[in-house]
């Protein structure tokens, strides 16, 4: 039996819509109230997309991304976001979406596909480590407020 559940481009408002309780997961400082709008805006402006997988008429995973350039890394995908609703989790879906991400990045003759996680969460780590990817720098933050 194929486990493998397709991974859906997510573009409308109702489609952004059903990613909000994954990422809330992941987020859970977004506000639902301006959740569409903000994502919209990023769409638009910054060159955000995401990637979701959709079981039991429902997004349960769901990568977001962008295409950029640094100088440290070059021309880039750069992963925001990765995220499995916890009754979902251990299907595969973040490597699935990992995967689809990768590929968009070879299609489009990137230089890497980039991520941060948490010091501390080691299980995604885990995850990225399987998938192929290795530890290149250290993100450090100085938060203003």
């Amino acid at each position: 039996m194929d486990n493998t559940y397709q991974v859906k481009i997510i573009k409308t408002d109702a489609e952004i819509q059903q990613c909000w309780e994954v990422a809330f997961l992941l987020r859970p400082h977004l506000k639902k109230n301006n959740w569409s709008s903000t994502i919209s805006e990023m769409m638009q402006n910054e060159k955000y997309s995401i990637a979701g997988i959709i079981a039991d008429d429902q997004v349960v995973a769901f990568a977001g991304y962008r295409v950029m350039t640094s100088l440290h890394s070059g021309n880039i995908i750069y992963i925001d976001d990765l995220s499995t609703l916890e009754s979902y989790r251990g299907r595969g879906f973040a490597s699935q979406l990992l995967a689809h991400v990768r590929a968009i990045a070879i299609s489009t003759h990137m230089d890497a596909v980039v991520l941060d996680t948490g010091f501390d969460n080691h299980t995604a780590q885990k995850l990225y480590l399987k998938n192929g990817f290795q530890f290149s720098a250290v993100h450090l933050s100085a938060y203003l407020k």
